[in-house]
């Protein structure tokens, strides 16, 4: 059954705006009654008993039979029919009730406007002939002309082993191609090299310890890594002017020290004398330039020489970087590395773009593999099987390496008193923004395609109720705009959806239909539901004042407030809708913390997933190293609790991670990044 808008005998009914039209006149309808009417017409013609109109109505609740007679009496009302002589819900006696209405679909739009078929006269039919003809000529054309743009050869995939390798740099001249790799099942990485010349690999540095991100000095005899310990992180230079079976012999140096609580971005080395670190400080990322020296000893003296703040990832070529800011996403280059500015044209919504083999060309990784070249259209140059996560290019020989893989991203419940995880979401999609009802009874979450797919263009919500084997879809939205927040109200009947458009959506989990009560507000922010579950309010900015709202439910209208309540909400009604949220949420937990986790391993853990608050405290993940370990802050005692190791971050996904807890904190809903494959493509520039 379309369960949107219909007519049930002469009776108009619209479930997304919650009315009934009845002999011309509109009236509201509750949700429940709207939820008992579905169900009605559902099992039509046989009868429903109370039973099962309790079990569906009122899930794991104690009601009285007294509650259906009520809630028939009222659906009875709004729809103008009596127990005497029914024309919609029959009383069936010692069993329950029947819907004996005659249900039927309104004529939709489209169905309004279809018309008769008609012969097409012969003058338009030429016409339309030489139309495609031209416009076949121009694709014709515009193939034509991006016929000379760089290409590039597929060589092969260097890689095939269970597990992931990833973190790639090509050595200069481009006949080594250095990587970290972990096996399947393993949770540190080793440092590997690739010989282009013989066509081998070589396990470099394998010792118990975690070493990554790979750098090669300007002349190739250094290799740089990062090597990550349980509470350690440093930087480590290995000489390699030797032959390569032999690298793993030669004795390294500790450059400096490092933080472990961030996730590090590769170092450039690229000048003889100079090269670019990206760290934290002050919680900021920045990208720091030191000078370095190498006596006649093979000792290494760094020098810190430049900082540029607001640095996240980055590429250089000769003095010209490329780099995105954490703030605003938006890339930029630097026409010098001393900080003068130069310009990049049409940027500003490319993810990972990295010089090409010159300037003013830009390779940029999305859905795939595209080539940006000055005002012209960026052109695809390799589409992947899976998702590609980097890439590496060596502008001498024209080489180009980059990751291509899948992940999972799953969903699990950890009950707090079995102390056990469950999975709740298939591992063919990927699952995340979960939010679980305050009672536990239902869980909503956002689920997407793990792989690139043109054809599809959206994302779906599905909603679970814990006494049901499998979930249901809620609804769909574009993946243009899709969800950010997802928020129950207290009564779990309705779930409110802010997109990242600024876009506000409320849906009745019955009726399955959103309703848009803010569109594409860039100023809505402080968004939480009324106690009751009836109303939800938010704030707007209008004539550069705050303006405060509450939107009912029941009757879908918007009313303007003069008590700005949300102002002075505690932190648990909170949510990352408002502003300063997190900020508020990182001081909170440093200070009751008492310094024990470091102010930057706590900022960055929580921007990596997502807290959960409950009435007890505060759940939150703090990343170790590659482990992920779940804490609770309790309130009441003023304890932090180790609740259980949730697995290992080993690889950025770009996925949105967090925590979703009942009001009581006895369940938890989290993800979890499993089953990480990425192996490694070679290919080539070819000529233009």
């Amino acid at each position: 059954m379309q369960f949107e808008r219909f007519l049930l005998n002469d009776v108009l009914i619209d479930t997304k705006k919650m009315s009934v039209k009845v002999a011309g006149l509109w009236t509201p309808i509750e949700h429940k009654q709207l939820a008992l009417l579905r169900l009605l017409i559902d099992k039509a013609p046989e009868p429903v008993t109370r039973d099962e109109i309790i079990e569906q109505l009122w899930p794991n609740l104690v009601v009285s039979d007294n509650s259906v007679s009520q809630l028939i009496v009222q659906l009875r009302k709004v729809l103008g029919d009596t127990s005497k002589q029914p024309l919609f819900i029959k009383t069936v006696p010692k069993i329950g009730y029947q819907c004996i209405a005659t249900y039927s679909h309104t004529p939709s739009l489209i169905d309004k406007a279809k018309t008769p078929n008609q012969h097409i006269p012969f003058n338009w039919m030429f016409g339309g002939i030489a139309f495609g003809f031209f416009l076949a000529l121009l694709a014709f054309l515009d193939w034509g002309s991006n016929d000379q743009t760089r290409k590039v050869e597929y060589i092969s995939r260097i890689t095939s082993a269970p597990g992931a390798e990833v973190q790639l740099s090509f050595s200069p001249g481009g006949r080594y191609l250095a990587y970290s790799q972990i096996g399947s099942g393993r949770s540190q990485f080793d440092l590997a090299v690739y010989d282009l010349q013989t066509q081998t690999t070589h396990t470099v540095k394998s010792t118990g310890y975690s070493e990554q991100l790979p750098a090669w000095s300007a002349d190739g005899n250094w290799l740089l890594y990062y090597r990550f310990g349980p509470f350690s992180c440093e930087v480590r230079a290995l000489p390699v002017n030797n032959a390569i079976e032999l690298w793993r012999l030669n004795k390294e140096q500790h450059l400096m020290e490092c933080d472990g609580a961030h996730e590090p971005e590769k170092i450039i080395w690229h000048s003889s004398d100079s090269l670019l670190v990206n760290r934290t400080i002050s919680g900021e990322k920045a990208l720091v330039r030191y000078d370095a020296h190498i006596d006649e000893n093979a000792q290494f003296t760094l020098h810190e020489s430049q900082i540029l703040r607001g640095v996240q990832h980055y590429d250089v070529l000769g003095d010209s970087l490329l780099y995105s800011s954490p703030s605003d996403e938006v890339f930029k280059a630097y026409a010098s590395l001393d900080g003068t500015v130069g310009e990049l044209p049409d940027l500003d919504k490319i993810s990972q773009p990295y010089f090409g083999l010159k300037q003013g060309e830009i390779v940029s990784i999305g859905g795939d593999l595209q080539l940006h070249k000055g005002a012209q259209k960026a052109v695809s140059i390799y589409k992947p099987y899976g998702k590609i996560t980097e890439l590496a290019i060596e502008r001498t020989s024209g080489y180009l390496a980059h990751t291509e893989g899948t992940a999972e991203v799953n969903l699990y419940l950890f009950n707090r008193n079995k102390t056990e995880f469950q999975a709740v979401s298939s591992n063919a999609r990927v699952d995340t923004l979960a939010s679980i009802s305050s009672d536990g009874m239902q869980l909503a979450y956002v689920s997407s395609a793990p792989r690139v797919d043109p054809q599809i263009d959206h994302v779906e919500i599905w909603i679970k109720h814990r006494l049901k084997a499998t979930p249901s879809l809620l609804t769909k939205m574009p993946k243009s705009d899709k969800p950010k927040l997802l928020l129950f109200s207290s009564d779990a009947e309705y779930l409110a959806i802010l997109s990242e458009s600024n876009t506000l959506y409320i849906v009745n989990v019955f009726a399955k239909t959103p309703v848009a009560v803010v569109k594409e507000n860039n100023s809505l922010s402080n968004i939480y539901w009324a106690d009751d579950g009836k109303s939800i309010y938010y704030r707007t900015m209008e004539s550069k004042e705050f303006k405060y709202w509450r939107y009912d439910v029941g009757s879908a209208a918007n009313y303007l407030l003069t008590d700005a309540d949300n102002e002075r909400l505690p932190l648990l009604k909170k949510n990352i809708s408002f502003d300063g949220f997190t900020m508020a949420l990182k001081q909170y937990l440093f200070k009751v913390l008492e310094g024990r986790v470091s102010l930057e391993q706590l900022s960055n853990s929580i921007d990596l997933y997502r807290p959960a608050l409950h009435t007890n405290g505060v759940y939150y993940v703090v990343k170790q190293g590659h482990q992920l370990s779940l804490y609770n802050f309790n309130s009441f005692m003023q304890k932090n609790e180790f609740v259980a190791d949730i697995g290992l971050h080993l690889y950025n996904m770009n996925v949105d991670l967090g925590l979703s807890s009942t009001l009581d904190g006895n369940q938890i809903i989290l993800n979890r990044v499993e089953n990480l494959e990425m192996d490694i493509v070679l290919q080539k520039f070819a000529k233009p």
